[in-house]
């Protein structure tokens, strides 16, 4: 297994992915050995790793580590993008994993990052490989260069330009046995296109957890709405930013007693000025258990309107029991269908009446919300994910 990055803590979407799949694959009996790449000094950018608990969590299989390297030389490779030439392989890395599990007999890439240390261990061991990718990473960064601004937005721009180089070239690669997407969206557009075998697997987020059997509700007396998401990530400002302009109002106007609860780590300085500046908004940073917020809530929200792939978020609201509304780039690639697991809505006035119609009561929430949940036991079947993976390997 290689994974993009040391993933507990975890924070965002991305680390529960990876943490999902790990938990599911060590419990299925298919790890022999963990390659994550990580920083000499990970308090230096930010981070928090815990190393020891991702070893406890895949003994007796052993935890290799390779080093990052953020460098203005890796920025500049000619060869690959940051994002990808950041993780290199070290010259020892195949013996390592050769002296460490011998008995491995493929390769399964946890994300488009370190697809460079797959390859690497693909070739230099002679076993098949899968590379998993969470988004088409192309697009992603195109959405990821619209919300920066300049100049930053500019090096985003070149960094998507290479990366969707990068990303086809990928996609017609003989060391591939596969690609799993967890989006079936961006799985029906990648196999158009791909060279190799692709498969949609869906997300792992949630693990070896199960979808609750029942929403434990603790209404807060209020009428009550919640976005739930990683509030230093572009994608999620652009929601927050997109609801709280156009479609709040609408809301308040039609529940003039209607909250609404932002929940989330690391707010930027523009989601906190946002937050303020909107009226009947709260904003609840950093919290120990950002989902109790879901067990009040009336109406959870997803209003995606950037970005590709699936929203993990979308998943954690779903096996809460919480009723959703969300637009159509936001429920893509699940599998759902609008108006019975969630209302789906696009413009401003379309998505407020959905909220406002959970809030009144015009829309059974409950009878919504047991729907969406017997559709996440669907997809939190991580056996049935991983029998894809393995099908793609053979």
């Amino acid at each position: 297994m290689v994974a993009e990055s040391p993933f507990i803590p975890t924070h965002g979407g991305g680390e529960r992915e990876h943490l999902g799949f790990v938990e599911a694959a060590v419990a299925a009996g298919l790890v022999a050995a963990l390659v994550v790449p990580v920083d000499e000094d990970p308090a230096a950018v930010g981070r928090e790793d815990d190393l020891e608990s991702i070893r406890r969590l895949v003994d007796p299989a052993p935890v290799i580590t390779v080093p990052r390297q953020r460098s203005v030389r890796r920025a500049l490779s000619p060869r690959h993008p940051y994002v990808v030439a950041s993780r290199p392989a070290p010259p020892d890395l195949v013996e390592q994993v050769r002296r460490a599990a011998p008995d491995a007999d493929a390769v399964l890439v946890f994300a488009y990052k370190s697809h460079r240390l797959g390859r690497v261990l693909a070739e230099g061991l002679g076993v098949p490989a899968v590379l998993r990718f969470h988004n088409l990473e192309g697009r992603y960064h195109r959405a990821l260069a619209r919300a920066a601004a300049p100049p930053r937005a500019w090096a985003v721009w070149l960094e998507a330009l290479r990366v969707e180089l990068d990303e086809r070239l990928l996609e017609r690669s003989r060391w591939l046995a596969g690609i799993a997407d967890i989006s079936a969206a961006d799985a029906a557009v990648r196999a158009r296109r791909a060279k190799v075998p692709v498969a949609y697997v869906p997300s792992f987020a949630l693990g070896t957890r199960k979808a609750a059997p029942g929403p434990q509700r603790t209404p807060s007396g209020r009428p009550t709405v919640v976005f739930l998401g990683a509030l230093d990530v572009a994608t999620n400002h652009d929601a927050v930013s997109w609801f709280a302009e156009h479609s709040w109002p609408l809301v308040r106007a039609a529940v003039p007693t209607c909250q609404w609860h932002v929940v989330g780590r690391r707010p930027t300085d523009r989601v906190r000025a946002l937050v303020s500046r909107t009226a009947g908004a709260e904003l609840h940073a950093d919290v120990a258990e950002p989902a109790a917020f879901l067990a009040g809530a009336d109406v959870s929200i997803n209003p995606a309107v950037s970005g590709s792939g699936v929203n993990i978020k979308l998943v954690e609201y779903l096996a809460a029991g919480a009723p959703v509304v969300s637009t159509t780039r936001g429920s893509a690639g699940l599998g759902l269908t609008p108006g019975r697991d969630l209302l789906v809505a696009d413009t401003p006035a379309e998505f407020a009446a959905a909220v406002g119609d959970l809030l009144t009561g015009r829309r059974d929430g409950a009878e919504l919300g047991a729907a969406g949940r017997a559709s996440a036991r669907r997809i939190l079947d991580t056996q049935a994910s991983l029998d894809r993976l393995l099908a793609l390997l053979d």
